[in-house]
Order: C-alpha cells, then sequence, then structure tokens
C-alpha cells in the first residue's frame, strides 16, 4: 500500500471523480483509476462505486477513507513539521562581542555566507561573559567570544587566534611616544572601560583589584567607534585589541608590562547536538583563521 494510492483515493472520493481529482492532481485520469484497481486487489475490498460521471465510496470504502485520511493528515503534519525544523537549522545563532565582531568577524561571515547562501546567521553583539552564559542556556548554538586558557565549564570551544589587550592613546598623547606602559600609569590616565559583560574588562578589573589601584575611569561604554573618537581627540585612553585599529589610524596601541593576555575561540555547549551547519561554521572558521 502506497501513500500516492491513498492520496488518489481520497482525492477521488472528496472531488467525487477521476477527473476531478486527475485535475486537482496534475496527474492522467488513467494513473489515478489504476492506482485505485491497485489498491482495491490489495486490501480486497471494493472501495469506489463508479458512476458514469461520477465516483462514490462504498460502505467499505468509507471505512477505508476514514482511516486513509487520518493517516494523510499525520503524514502532511510530520512532512510540515520537519521542514520548519529543517529552516530553523539552516539558521544559527551567534553571539559575538564588538571587538571581535569589527575585526575578525566581517570576512569570515563574507565567506561563510558566499560558499554557503543557504544557511542563515543570527548575530546577537553582546559581551563575551553574556554569549558565553546565554550558550550554556541554550538560547545561543555558538558565541565567538575572548576567554583565558581554560575554556569554560560545560563549553566546548574551538581556539582561533592569540591576542592581548593593548593600552591605546591618541597619537598626540605624552604616552604615546613609549614602548611599554605600566598598568599603574595607565590607571592614572581618564580611562573608559567596557560595561559588564565582557571578558576583557573581568580581566582588566582583577589585575586593577591585584594591584591595589583604583582606575580614573572616565565613563562606560560598548561603542567601539565612540570610544575611538575619544582616543584621537586625546581625551582618554582605553585597553583595546590592537586589530580594530586601522593602518593610519591617530592612535597607538602600547604593551603593558604585565601583558593582558587573551584568547579568541567559538565555544558551543558540551554534550549536547549541534547542528550539522554549525559544525560546517565552526571548520569554516578554523580553516579561515588558519
Amino acid at each position: 500500500m502506497k501513500l500516492t494510492q491513498m492520496r488518489y483515493f481520497s482525492a477521488a472520493c472528496h472531488l467525487g471523480g477521476i477527473t476531478q481529482a486527475a485535475e486537482a492532481l496534475h496527474i492522467s485520469q488513467p494513473a489515478i483509476t489504476s492506482a485505485i484497481q491497485a489498491l482495491e486487489q490489495e486490501v480486497g475490498v471494493l472501495l469506489l462505486s463508479r458512476g458514469k460521471r461520477s465516483v462514490a465510496p462504498t460502505p467499505d470504502g468509507e471505512l477505508f477513507l476514514k482511516r486513509c485520511d487520518a493517516i494523510l493528515a499525520e503524514v502532511d503534519s510530520l512532512s510540515a513539521d520537519f521542514q520548519e525544523l529543517s529552516q530553523r537549522h539552516n539558521t544559527i545563532s551567534v553571539g559575538l562581542p564588538p571587538m571581535v565582531g569589527y575585526f575578525l568577524f566581517p570576512q569570515i561571515f563574507a565567506g561563510f555566507t558566499c560558499t554557503h547562501p543557504e544557511i542563515h546567521m543570527k548575530l546577537t553583539e553582546v559581551g563575551s561573559e553574556t554569549a558565553k552564559d546565554l550558550v550554556k542556556r541554550g538560547e545561543l548554538e555558538l558565541a565567538i567570544i575572548a576567554m583565558g586558557e581554560t575554556p569554560p565549564a560545560s563549553l566546548e570551544s574551538q581556539p582561533l587566534i592569540q591576542t592581548q589587550m593593548m593600552y591605546c592613546v591618541g597619537k598626540d598623547s605624552p604616552l604615546a611616544g613609549r614602548e611599554t606602559v605600566t598598568l599603574e600609569e595607565a590607571a592614572a590616565e581618564p580611562l573608559i572601560l567596557f560595561t559588564s559583560g565582557y571578558y576583557h574588562q573581568t580581566l582588566l578589573q582583577n589585575r586593577f583589584r591585584s594591584a591595589g589601584l583604583t582606575p580614573n575611569v572616565l565613563f562606560h561604554s560598548n561603542q567601539l567607534l565612540t570610544i575611538k573618537s575619544f582616543l584621537r581627540k586625546g581625551l582618554a585612553g582605553a585597553f583595546l585589541m590592537p586589530q580594530v585599529l586601522e593602518p593610519n589610524e591617530p592612535i597607538v596601541a602600547l604593551p603593558v608590562q604585565e601583558p593582558l593576555r587573551l584568547n579568541i575561540a567559538v565555544v558551543w555547549r558540551k554534550d549536547v547536538f549541534i547542528t550539522r551547519e554549525a559544525r560546517q561554521f565552526i571548520r569554516f572558521m578554523k580553516s579561515r583563521i588558519e
């Protein structure tokens, strides 16, 4: 017994004729007639009462039609559900912090969407700490985050690059000509810090606290363009990844004497199924970075 035979039989019964069913299903009349006859032979009973211009289910056909329609409805529902699931699988939800989004992600995004146009990406710009928590809660499938040497608990990770936070100032700053700065010197100058939820902000706070320093914070901001505008005008300093600076930008990145090292990695939940599309994206990022 085939689903196509059941569909042809159901259509003929509900539409009242072989001709009408053939037109609705865009199938030839002989094909529908042959399929229904084969179905009757298989079940061993006459299912249709055939008139000159119309057909109707026999009493046995009425019983068969009721069961047939229930099966077809379940099959259609199953197909619709998994088509919707397939669409969701074709969308990858990715969290990333602004600095990573600024210097690393655009080239990856462009390359991946070019080679995998069928996969859509839903991006959420948040700090690394927040993105990590969203992945843990299952609200994001992947996140590209800044982290230390050890992956966050309950998460798998694929390292991408190693970098460090550097103290950045405008080219006319008195400190701009230095080869390095100390944390004490940076803390004494007007400073723009990112808000909570960012790994490098947590790293800085821990370093300041360990050194017994209270930084001279001008304000907090997550807007990279705003921060760089203040740096260019010599109004403050900020700790940034050097990769976010343009080649001819009038901003100088100075290493801190005790480096503020961090790793950029893509993370996902441990021991939880991730989609084929997400795995493709992880492999693509790794190969592109290498």
